[in-house]
């Protein structure tokens, strides 16, 4: 196990007073859970013509990511759709493994995917109380992609005079910083792990300190759940991996693009949309 576990505090426009498990994302007049409200209209048991047409055009984009799985988050909207409607389509999706929250610019962002790897479902409020909500299809939704490139700083400032206790912390943060200039959208990430490299208590608190965070946290749960914090350095994630207990027993920084233990693969979008095929024809 990691003895000196890098400590990152997730916090998001909108949180609320940390009252459950730290497993456990909630946001400020929002009900608990993950992305599904408590919906006052059971779901309808058959498809209507608006439904079907919104659960078709999911399936389009998932036979497309076979072929090209890296192209573009597609927004497929809700917005034609009544309440019964969305509970229905809630129901066949699901709530799977991989969930997410962001903050940017007065706005917050709920992210879960379905039972249906590369299948996102998506709520949005604002500051001035707009609320939205609908489908992404792709390796991982806009909204984490946009605050990974627009809320991290470019560079980080490195102090001329560590404290006392500091063994590793200096290599590290300028290690950190030319990957981070360096990195090119689309190669592999280069991962440094703490579990093997030595690491004092100092240590983990300047490069935590001095990293910093953004309102960007994405969780895995599942076999080998981990949490994803963005850092307050572009390109540079802290990724952890936890045990049945909720100890940390993988330790890592990551520099590149979103990690891949998140990412929805080609493989996904073959199974989903497989998954997603038989789902429909049942409801003829």
């Amino acid at each position: 196990m990691t003895e000196h576990v890098l400590v990152w505090h997730p916090k998001v426009p909108g949180d609320a007073p940390p009252v459950e498990s730290d497993d456990q994302l909630r946001l400020i007049g929002m009900p608990t859970g993950l992305v599904r409200a408590a919906r006052q209209t059971p779901a309808n048991e058959e498809l209507t013509a608006a439904a079907r047409a919104v659960m078709n055009e999911v399936f389009a984009d998932l036979q497309r990511r076979i072929t090209v799985p890296d192209a573009p988050p597609t927004r497929v909207s809700l917005t034609s759709l009544d309440e019964t409607e969305k509970a229905t389509i809630a129901d066949i999706l699901g709530e799977g493994d991989v969930w997410a929250k962001v903050g940017l610019d007065n706005a917050y962002w709920r992210v879960v995917e379905s039972v249906m790897a590369g299948i996102w479902r998506i709520e949005s409020n604002t500051a001035e109380g707009t609320q939205g909500e609908w489908i992404e299809i792709g390796p991982v939704p806009a909204p984490i992609l946009r605050a990974a490139s627009e809320l991290p700083r470019a560079e980080i400032q490195v102090p001329a005079q560590m404290p006392q206790g500091a063994m590793n912390a200096p290599a590290l943060l300028h290690e950190l910083q030319q990957r981070s200039r360096d990195y090119v959208p689309g190669t592999e990430n280069h991962v440094i792990n703490f579990t093997l490299l030595p690491l004092t208590d100092v240590d983990a608190q300047v490069l935590t300190t001095v990293l910093g965070q953004v309102p960007l946290v994405i969780r895995s749960g599942g076999f080998g759940s981990s949490r994803v914090f963005a850092t307050g350095l572009r390109h540079v994630w802290a990724v952890q991996f936890i045990n049945g207990m909720g100890n940390v027993v993988l330790d890592t920084l990551e520099v590149g693009g979103v990690p891949i233990s998140v990412l929805a693969a080609r493989e996904d979008f073959e199974d989903s949309a497989e998954r997603l095929s038989e789902v429909l024809q049942a409801f003829n």
